[in-house]
C-alpha cells in the first residue's frame, strides 16, 4: 500500500506542510482535509521536495487549495518541488500560475 508521510507545522502567519511519497487517488484523503481547511484560514505552504510522484488527483488537490487561496485572500507556496512534482506542475499547463519559494522566510 502506498503511502504519503504528512508533518503539519504552525507558523506565523502561515500552516506549513512537509509532504514525502506519492501524493495520488489513494493517500490524498488527510492532505485534502488539512490543506483545504488551511487555506481558509492562513497562507499555507507546501513542502514538495520529498515528493515521489504526483498523480491527476493530487494536482487537482493542489488546484483547487490555490483557487480556495484566491477566494479567501490567503496564498499557496510551493516550496522545493522535487523533479517528479515539478514535472506533474509543469504537465498541468498552469505552472506559472503557483508561487515558487525556496524557504520559508519568502512567505510573505
Amino acid at each position: 500500500m502506498e503511502q504519503l508521510q504528512l508533518v503539519e507545522k504552525n507558523g506565523a502567519n502561515y500552516m506549513f506542510y512537509d509532504v514525502a511519497g506519492n501524493l495520488n487517488s489513494y493517500t490524498i484523503g488527510e492532505f485534502r482535509e488539512k490543506i483545504f481547511d488551511s487555506i481558509q484560514n492562513t497562507n499555507v505552504v507546501v513542502d514538495l521536495s520529498k515528493i515521489d510522484s504526483i498523480d491527476s488527483a493530487g494536482m487537482g488537490i493542489i488546484m483547487a487549495a490555490f483557487n480556495d487561496g484566491e477566494d479567501t485572500n490567503h496564498k499557496l507556496f510551493l516550496m522545493n518541488p522535487s523533479p517528479a512534482a515539478r514535472i506533474a506542475i509543469e504537465e498541468t499547463g498552469f505552472y506559472d500560475l503557483f508561487r515558487f519559494i525556496h524557504s520559508i522566510t519568502e512567505v510573505e
